[in-house]
């Protein structure tokens, strides 16, 4: 992952983490990832939980980096720390997601 050090460019990146983010809380709530077991509705609540607390992180980042001309360096790990949380959740929601396909079935000669 980059180190990101100036404030457009941490400000796309936030950008870009909160449609991620938005996109994940839309699919999650798709009925096509409708849980059927105990644990997908465990991974559910915690995909969802985590969802909710990234999306008031980046909020609270955006309002943060658009009222300021400088950003702090704790201000930079924060925002670089939000990225690796995001692609994280990206990561997650994948395997969950990936948890819904049906097997391929193989083919067989005749």
């Amino acid at each position: 992952m980059e180190n990101i050090k100036d404030k457009s460019t941490c400000l796309g990146k936030v950008e870009r983490c909160k449609n991620t983010i938005h996109h994940f809380k839309t699919r999650v709530e798709s009925y096509l990832y409708e849980p059927t077991t105990v644990a997908l509705f465990e991974t559910k609540a915690y995909l969802k939980s985590r969802i909710s607390k990234l999306s008031q992180a980046n909020k609270l980042l955006l309002e943060y980096l658009k009222s300021t001309n400088e950003i702090l360096p704790e201000q930079f790990k924060m925002v670089n720390y939000h990225i690796r949380e995001t692609s994280e959740l990206e990561f997650d929601f994948m395997e969950y997601t990936l948890k819904f396909r049906k097997p391929m079935q193989a083919k067989q000669s005749v």
